[in-house]
């Protein structure tokens, strides 16, 4: 199809003849105009909201991950005392048991002492009768 030389596309042609219902890409309604228009504006305002979101969403995150280093280093800390403070249990327990032995032998030196005869076995039994009754 073509007219005067000039090669036409065959929807163009078919318009011409006047066999075709489509409008002219050239002949949009001005409504359909301000749809698209109104569309493409509610498009950039759902992105622009979507991108506000994200951004606050990247910031409540960064926050949460800042809180949970904070949280997790109290925990390290927390947990370093504890091994620190069951040493010094271990240690105290230690030398309780140390006292405790040399206290059974002072008493066993002092129970041998008050069976010994004469007026050293009297002041030992004398000094340590309150300490260790027989």
């Amino acid at each position: 199809m073509t007219r005067d030389d000039d090669p036409l596309e065959p929807r163009a042609a078919l318009r011409r003849a006047g066999g075709a219902n489509e409008p002219e890409p050239g002949d949009a309604s001005p409504g359909l105009a301000a749809e698209l228009e109104a569309a493409k504006a509610r498009i950039a305002e759902i992105e622009r909201q979507a991108e506000a979101q994200r951004v606050m969403a990247d910031d409540a995150a960064e926050r949460q991950r800042r809180l949970l280093e904070v949280e997790q280093e109290k925990a390290r800390a927390s947990a370093e005392e504890a091994q620190k403070a069951a040493r010094s249990a271990q240690a105290a327990e230690g030398r309780a048991a140390e006292a405790l032995r040399r206290a059974e032998k002072a008493e066993a030196a002092i129970s041998q002492a008050k069976t010994m005869p004469g007026i050293k076995g009297r002041l030992v039994r004398w000094l340590a009768g309150d300490v260790l009754p027989d």
